[in-house]
């Protein structure tokens, strides 16, 4: 399979900051780039491994609660340099990791296209804590 092409998620990404398009819209479109690609799972040193793993990551946006927050570390990991796909990643994950996800739920609460899939707590808020 040839490179997966990134210039379609970088424009969907781009039409999702400006509101031109909404998460649902977003997940739909990705939905359909994820079910045009060959294949869907390359190891982390291939190029196509990073372009692969934001599409996945829209194509489920609202299990994994992904906001026009995360955009920029989209759009980062997007531009990894060739060679550096390893270094990508670990920015990637760092950015997850760094991520507090009570808070995102807090924020999603709301929202009935997220919230309709509970995420539980990681932990609980200090108030919650005897």
């Amino acid at each position: 399979m040839d490179e997966i092409n990134r210039e379609p998620l970088r424009e969907l990404l781009k039409r999702w900051a400006s509101g031109e398009l909404d998460a649902r819209q977003i997940h739909e479109h990705a939905e359909q780039l994820w079910d045009s690609l060959e294949q869907h799972q390359f190891p982390r040193e291939d190029r196509r491994s990073i372009a692969a793993e934001v599409l996945s990551q829209l194509d489920i946006l609202n299990h994994q609660l992904i906001t026009p927050e995360d955009i920029p570390a989209m759009m980062q990991f997007l531009d990894t340099p060739r060679g550096s796909e390893l270094d990508g990643w670990k920015r990637w994950q760092r950015h997850w990791a760094e991520l507090d996800m009570d808070e995102r739920i807090e924020s999603l609460k709301d929202n009935h296209y997220y919230s309709a899939y509970p995420v539980p707590r990681r932990s609980p808020k200090p108030h919650e804590v005897s």
